[in-house]
């Protein structure tokens, strides 16, 4: 692979009444606040990284996997535990972008239509706590997002078992149970693709914004038909959060699969990438009127995944085996800036970060490996390197395999790995 750049009395009890309120008010404030998607705030060091990670040949069980990021000693890169989850072939897919403070973790199995809820409290030790399949009618559970009190505000592909359209989106709480729930029907909108792909929560506007695009079922999986008149998608959703009522269906102009909506560092703007590589403003988004704007566009088509790193929008690009940054501080002038490129068999499609680093994660297509990389990004220019200490031990090649014959919990093989999120605490 190549890197490129780039204790005094107060006298007047009016004011000091006033004080004191403001001071009880903060103090609540700061005691109930638990972070949301796009509050962006600072986080030290990650220490460990979560994987959700599928057998290979759907025989054994699938599993978290925890990797150690410790810079001192000689495990940095280290997978050290593993917890299965008893259940085989249910293809782990999306787990939470973001790991919050309640310290658990929302992961899905997609095609078997399973969602897990992790305890990750003692970091080496996850448990599984919830599991769950779809709630409300709802089903095939795909992205998840935390709000403000919480919960996470989650997508589902479908309702029924059946993987019928259309699907909805859906308030959770920690124990799988839902709170409440929308469809995403409109009479008006192209029924083809009403199904929830990502999603965007913007507490300041009272605002989620929902990618519309169908996720492909493995062509093992008996509901594979079920997605046989769908096309990628070309619909993006506006609801109001406070009551989850469907404001505007928005139809793009070609049928590019919008994928991931993603909220500025601003809190209140957001942007929506599609598999053709083409990225989204969505304008008026406080009113009841919101329109997508084209800012820029990259070749070649497929990209997936991206991360928001403050004035910076990274990008992984599976076709063209690299991961982008570009500049987005000003939406009129978005600039590539840096890139990272891979050999032919990297596929890059799941990110994450912790601010100053970026996990990246292959797609688990037939031709990709079963690897993971580290790339670390300077804040102040957006230029993207990789991280060649983040390997396996003994091995002289940067990445962590999961192409494998043992793991912590046993000699099952090789692993898909998919959803994978920096601790926090």
């Amino acid at each position: 692979m190549r890197d490129s750049a780039r204790s005094r009395p107060v006298k007047d009890t009016r004011s000091s009444r006033t004080c004191l309120a403001l001071l009880v008010v903060a103090a609540l404030s700061c005691a109930t606040h638990v972070p949301a998607a796009g509050s962006h705030v600072e986080k030290p060091p990650a220490r460990y990284l979560f994987t959700w990670a599928g057998d290979e040949g759907r025989e054994d069980s699938d599993f978290l996997a925890v990797i150690d990021l410790a810079r001192d000693g000689d495990r940095y890169g280290t997978i050290v535990a593993t917890t299965p989850v008893g259940e085989t072939g249910v293809w782990p897919h999306h787990t939470e972008h973001d790991l919050g403070a309640s310290q658990t973790l929302f992961a899905n199995g997609f095609s078997g239509n399973r969602s897990f809820v992790f305890d990750l409290h003692d970091a080496l030790h996850p448990r599984v706590v919830q599991r769950f399949d779809g709630v409300a009618g709802l089903s095939f559970l795909h992205s998840f997002t935390r709000l403000p009190n919480g919960h996470v505000l989650a997508t589902f592909q479908a309702h029924g078992p059946e993987n019928l359209s259309p699907g909805g989106i859906a308030e959770i709480d920690e124990a799988g149970h839902v709170v409440r729930s929308a469809s995403a029907a409109d009479s008006s909108a192209d029924q083809t693709t009403l199904r929830p792909y990502s999603l965007a929560v913007v507490p300041a506007l009272d605002r989620v914004v929902v990618a519309l695009t169908y996720m492909s079922i493995p062509s093992w999986h008996p509901l594979r038909p079920s997605i046989a008149h769908d096309h990628s998608g070309n619909q993006v959703q506006v609801f109001r959060l406070s009551d989850l009522t469907l404001i505007k269906t928005i139809r793009l102009p070609t049928s590019e699969a919008p994928n991931e909506p993603r909220v500025l560092k601003d809190g209140r703007t957001v942007l929506v990438n599609t598999g053709e590589c083409r990225l989204y403003h969505v304008t008026g988004l406080e009113g009841t009127n919101p329109q997508m704007e084209l800012i820029h566009q990259e070749m070649p088509k497929g990209c997936a995944m991206p991360v928001v790193i403050g004035d910076y929008w990274v990008q992984a690009n599976a076709p063209d085996h690299r991961v982008f940054s570009l500049d987005i501080h000003d939406l009129k002038n978005v600039r590539a800036v840096s890139s990272v490129s891979f050999d032919e068999r990297q596929r890059p499609h799941w990110l994450a970060t912790d601010g100053s680093r970026i996990v990246v994660v292959n797609e688990p297509a037939p031709t990709a490996e079963r690897r993971m990389w580290m790339l670390q990004v300077n804040r102040a220019t957006g230029e993207l390197s990789l991280d060649r200490d983040f390997r396996d031990a003994g091995s002289s090649r940067p990445g962590i395999a999961f192409d494998r014959h043992s793991w912590p919990h046993g000699a099952t093989g090789n692993a898909v790995p998919h959803g994978t999120v920096f601790e926090w605490r």
